[in-house]
């Protein structure tokens, strides 16, 4: 019942590819170039575009001759099939079911911190742990076992300049299907994605190895961004006087939601970046002709910089109009599946620093925070080292 290898391979960031997004768009908005491979493709810069592509249908995520995935990242009719057995597990209302969980979570992580001159890396200590915890009680992982997912997780994730190595991947595979034996032969009463999975009108659909991807994925996919994004939001928390303001009289929850939702634009181009696309026909677009067969990129990045959405895009600005607008989890059948939880995370995670009787200092200038990429495009701080302070009033009510 093991899922499938992915290919180790690096996935290019289209972030790399042309920083002056603006320049582009107002130059040559849609533009033949290559990527870091030498692969040829059709890159768009502009936000209206970049969505047009992420929801036509003409886009593929496959290319021709492409070899088929037990996965949700793969094209209709299979990724509609798939989508659709966990779609109703990530919706509004479920995940909001578990705010108070979460919000446990974080106060908890936060709550073990204690004032020290030595600085405490919080990507091991708060960001990487909250993220995984959270996934993992929606997915159905025990508590004593998450922090054996995440290391294997780890083990997966690695750089992409080491080499790849099969036996993580094979390592978290036999755990899933340990995990899942252990829930067939002992079913709970539980709301949580296994339990889902295994019992529900659809379970029969599901091969084992389909089974095995999504419970072994999903996981995976979230983990890394939104522990990104919690990082980020320290930067502009503390550099940015954002945690003061958010401690302060005029800390507001909506002020707080919408810190959240400046941080997901930000974020776009780190993590979260949209799969290249493959045209099925020949596709007239504006004024060139996409021919069938040939990749287009539609850079998240690009769309969340344009600078007549988002005015001055660089400026990390929560109070900024139209941010509903931005797309960091895509758009169309493809949008991200976790986006519900993403945010939830995200505001749980910045309430329980606003409401910590802490102070945080960054213990290096964000310019030298070591960062690398993985081998699925996404890049993440190595560690966030950050000084905890003697404790501040606590302003129980910020969150």
């Amino acid at each position: 019942m093991t899922s499938r290898e992915p290919p180790p391979v690096d996935r290019f960031r289209p972030a790399d590819l042309e920083q002056d997004w603006n320049a582009l768009r107002s130059a040559c908005p849609v533009a033949k170039t290559k990527s870091p491979g030498g692969t040829e493709l059709w890159l768009m810069s502009g936000h209206s575009d970049i969505r047009a592509v992420l929801a036509d249908a003409r886009f593929r995520v496959t290319p021709a001759g492409g070899e088929a995935n037990e996965s949700i990242f793969q094209d209709p009719p299979e990724h509609t099939r798939l989508r659709g057995l966990v779609a109703g597990h990530f919706t509004l209302g479920r995940i909001e079911a578990y705010r108070p969980a979460i919000e446990a979570m974080a106060d908890d992580l936060l709550g073990a911190l204690e004032p020290a001159a030595e600085p405490v890396d919080l990507m091991e200590a708060f960001a990487r742990p909250l993220s995984m915890n959270a996934i993992c009680e929606i997915v159905g992982v025990p508590p004593a076992d998450r922090e054996l997912f995440r290391r294997l997780a780890d083990q997966l994730l690695v750089s992409s300049a080491e080499a790849f190595d099969p036996t993580g991947w094979q390592r978290l595979n036999e755990y899933v299907t340990s995990l899942i034996a252990a829930r067939r032969r002992e079913p709970r009463e539980t709301v949580d994605l296994i339990s889902h999975l295994l019992g529900g009108d659809d379970a029969g659909s599901l091969t084992d190895v389909e089974l095995t991807t999504m419970i072994l994925g999903l996981p995976i996919a979230g983990y890394v961004s939104t522990a990104n994004a919690i990082a980020l939001a320290f930067r502009h928390l503390l550099n940015g006087g954002w945690l003061d303001t958010l401690r302060s009289a005029a800390g507001t929850p909506e002020l707080q939601r919408s810190f959240v939702e400046e941080l997901l634009r930000m974020q776009s181009g780190d993590n979260g970046e949209s799969m290249p696309r493959f045209a099925s026909a020949d596709v007239r677009w504006g004024e060139v002709t996409i021919a069938e067969g040939e990749m287009v990129v539609a850079p998240l990045i690009a769309a969340n910089r344009d600078d007549t959405v988002f005015p001055a895009p660089e400026t990390f600005d929560p109070h900024r109009a139209g941010l509903a607008r931005h797309i960091a989890f895509g758009t169309g059948v493809h949008r991200c599946l976790g986006a519900n939880l993403a945010r939830l995370e995200l505001q749980c995670a910045l309430a329980a620093i606003v409401r910590a009787d802490v102070g945080f200092e960054l213990a290096l200038a964000w310019a030298h925070i070591p960062w690398s990429s993985n081998l699925f495009g996404d890049r993440y701080p190595d560690r966030l080292p950050v000084t905890v302070e003697k404790p501040v009033i606590a302003r129980k009510n910020a969150g």
